[in-house]
């Protein structure tokens, strides 16, 4: 049934960011508009360590049969095995709140976690948000998974909703009611991690036209806490509301922890105008209690017929060996618009004289890249529909670590996939896919 419901209610094209056109309600029947969601099939589980009965024959995943619409067994290929390091679960597993779709991975090593482990926090969803609302993107719980070496992983079975740790409260009152999604999660001194999130509200926003009003588009930022390394989660409150100059919501919030005592820490988010994808800043003096915002984009579209001319949403900011603060940033073109354009990876570096996102050029000759594109090597065939979500972190070696979500076509579900950069530069070259083949039968 929840597999049914997930192929009912999402359909198939332009990405986590459609967010506006894909909310209307008769598109639970439409052909194509929102790649980043849960699909037709339902991959078996991750093809790592669980160690549940239905894991048992890793080189077996399920689909949906197009022809009968039931459930069907087929054999994966080389490319479906040795694919994501993450995967929707099945719908019974303990955390069955993910069998529709797994994306933007939040990954904390080792020296962030204080432990030997490795984790990644996630949004997914099974094809519906808080009181069995139809869901039109991947967001809904936050879960968890843990690592030895941040390619196998194991998910953690929450406390909330479906076995995530965070779950919308179902509340219409509530910014965060009806769906929500992680956006990033830090460590607050020796005892805390604080996570930053993004919920969506019952609101209902008209679009005009012939569009209904929608439900889940009005997202806000908030924050909460946890004191025993993740696996509970205390709501503090809403931290940045939406600002109706930057569009009609305020998203996937990324923070900039400052390398000098005294600096403020910096939070990118990203909004949607009708016309434009576009990340915003705000700034807090204060340790991240409060937040203030910078009034200016940060980094948006380029020109409209460019790879990313219809804008920039999500992003992932680290600081390279060298301590320089270098970002890649998913991008719609702007040959198909801002609901069909492809979906790419692009950078962009941290200038501090002029205290702005300039968009590299160095590596391709065009400002931002792209320097990854769906399908296209170093990515591996799975990936061939479409990218998104990026995370990426430095290593002590000065090697990249980028996490991101992808899939293959329509009849796979949205999972977790990892590229690394062995010698820390990010031209497509130097990115090798890596994922949890030793794992696999």
């Amino acid at each position: 049934k929840a597999c049914a419901m997930a192929k009912r209610n999402v359909s198939l094209a332009a990405a986590r960011f459609c967010v506006l056109f894909a909310a209307v309600q008769s598109l639970k029947d439409s052909p194509s508009l929102l790649a980043h969601g849960p699909k037709i099939s339902l991959p078996a589980a991750f093809l790592g360590r669980f160690k549940h009965s239905e894991h048992s024959r890793r080189n077996v995943f399920r689909v949906r049969s197009s022809v009968t619409d039931k459930p069907v067994d087929k054999i994966a290929t080389e490319d479906e095995i040795r694919g994501p390091v993450l995967r929707p679960s099945l719908p019974s597993d303990p955390t069955s709140f993910d069998i529709g779709c797994v994306a933007n991975p939040v990954v904390l090593p080792p020296s962030v976690t204080k432990t030997d482990k490795w984790q990644m926090y996630y949004y997914g969803n099974p094809g519906t948000w808080a009181n069995d609302t139809k869901g039109f993107l991947p967001t809904g719980y936050i879960g968890l998974a843990e690592s030895t070496d941040g390619i196998n992983w194991e998910k953690v079975v929450g406390q909330d909703e479906g076995g995530s740790i965070l779950a919308p409260t179902g509340q219409k009152a509530d910014f965060d009611g009806l769906h929500i999604g992680v956006g990033d999660v830090i460590r607050k001194g020796e005892d805390e991690l604080h996570m930053y999130y993004f919920g969506g509200s019952f609101e209902e926003i008209s679009l005009g036209g012939p569009m209904p009003p929608a439900k889940g588009l009005r997202m806000r930022i908030g924050r909460a806490r946890s004191t025993d390394g993740g696996r509970s989660w205390e709501r503090m409150g809403l931290v940045l509301d939406y600002n109706e100059s930057e569009g009609l919501f305020a998203s996937w919030p990324r923070i900039i922890l400052p390398d000098e005592e005294g600096k403020p820490w910096r939070m990118l988010y990203h909004a949607f105008n009708g016309t434009r994808w576009a990340a915003f800043e705000a700034t807090s003096a204060d340790n991240g209690e409060t937040w203030t915002r910078v009034g200016k984009m940060a980094i948006g579209p380029g020109e409209p017929d460019a790879w990313d001319g219809s804008g920039v949403g999500t992003r992932a900011v680290t600081r390279s060996k060298d301590g320089e603060l270098v970002m890649i940033y998913e991008a719609v073109g702007g040959a198909g618009g801002p609901f069909a354009g492809k979906h790419r990876f692009g950078l962009a570096h941290w200038d501090e004289a002029s205290g702005a996102w300039i968009k590299d050029t160095q590596i391709s000759g065009v400002p931002g890249g792209p320097i990854l594109e769906p399908g296209v090597t170093p990515l591996k065939p799975w990936t061939s529909h479409v990218i998104g979500t990026p995370y990426m972190l430095c290593g002590d070696d000065g090697s990249m670590s980028l996490y991101f979500c992808s899939k293959r076509d329509n009849d796979m579900c949205m999972s977790i996939g990892l590229v690394k950069s062995a010698s820390g530069n990010l031209d497509p070259s130097s990115w090798n896919p890596v994922s949890p083949k030793d794992n696999c039968m």
